[in-house]
């Protein structure tokens, strides 16, 4: 099996977010799959099947814990890998990507030395307001106070394929961390699979794998759902590029930029290649 390792969210190598991409030549199991990633040791690792008779490559994205019904970065690392692989005569190519019963359309344009990728992840759709008697439980979950919530905003749950609970900070994101033992069963009660943590002036962002044990570079399952939410808050208008900053905690500072038009979100990033390789299976 082929794979690549490239790096999402950055146009220069040993930044951003890493990924693997992998092709495997038949069906591989959960386990295998699992086994792979926690190999490569990677927060993603997206593996990519030969193209279906209409050209749609099906997908599937695992964690080191488990398979996602959806991720960001996965996708728009993989919209690169494919454009060099098996279209690199074009300097731009609409791929899709065929993810459970989802189809998520990539718009991917080669640069002198990355390529830069454009997601459509459709509309947003937002779950749930969080009521602010839930507030003090989340904090405590997070390891800040109230008065570092942002009153201006509300906590909200918004997905595009992930629902993400958005906590709008106006100070202290950087002693943020998960210190709930059970955080996923604690999400799971506002209907939310993972955090996302923002500072409300600039932008700058955090979530974790729900142990807390890993903080994740960039991520765009995350940013297209505050890309909507930002929109319906009017801090940002529609068609305005939107630029989240993520990583600076884990000294890979990325930048995702995204964008609402008609009612869809939209996440661009640019990839860049750090290597190649043979998995021996």
């Amino acid at each position: 099996m082929k794979y690549y390792h490239v790096n999402v969210f950055s146009s220069k190598v040993l930044s951003g977010n890493g990924l693997t991409v992998v092709f495997p030549h038949e069906q591989l199991s959960v386990q295998q799959s699992l086994e792979i990633t926690r190999e490569f040791k990677q927060f993603e690792t997206i593996f990519i099947y030969p193209p279906n008779s209409n050209g749609t490559f099906p997908a599937k994205i695992f964690t080191v814990e488990e398979e996602l019904p959806f991720a960001g970065h996965p996708i728009i690392g993989a919209g690169a890998v494919l454009h060099k692989q098996y279209f690199s005569k074009d300097d731009n190519k609409k791929i899709l990507f065929e993810l459970g019963k989802r189809t998520i359309q990539t718009f991917s344009e080669s640069k002198d030395r990355y390529y830069q990728v454009t997601m459509n992840q459709g509309e947003a759709t937002f779950i749930k307001t969080v009521d602010k008697a839930s507030y003090s439980g989340i904090v405590k979950a997070l390891n800040i106070q109230e008065s570092d919530i942002d009153k201006d905003y509300s906590i909200e749950v918004v997905s595009t394929g992930l629902p993400y609970l958005l906590v709008p900070l106006c100070n202290n994101l950087s002693n943020s961390k998960i210190v709930n033992k059970d955080f996923e069963g604690f999400l799971s009660g506002f209907e939310a699979k993972f955090v996302y943590v923002f500072d409300t002036k600039t932008l700058e962002c955090r979530t974790w794998d729900n142990f807390g044990n890993v903080e994740d570079v960039a991520t765009g399952s995350a940013a297209g759902p505050l890309c909507a939410y930002l929109v319906k808050k009017k801090m940002k208008k529609e068609k305005e590029i939107i630029e989240i900053h993520q990583g600076k905690f884990v000294n890979r500072p990325s930048i995702i930029k995204g964008k609402i038009f008609e009612n869809n979100v939209y996440i661009i990033g640019d990839v860049s290649f750090f290597s190649s390789g043979i998995i021996s299976l």
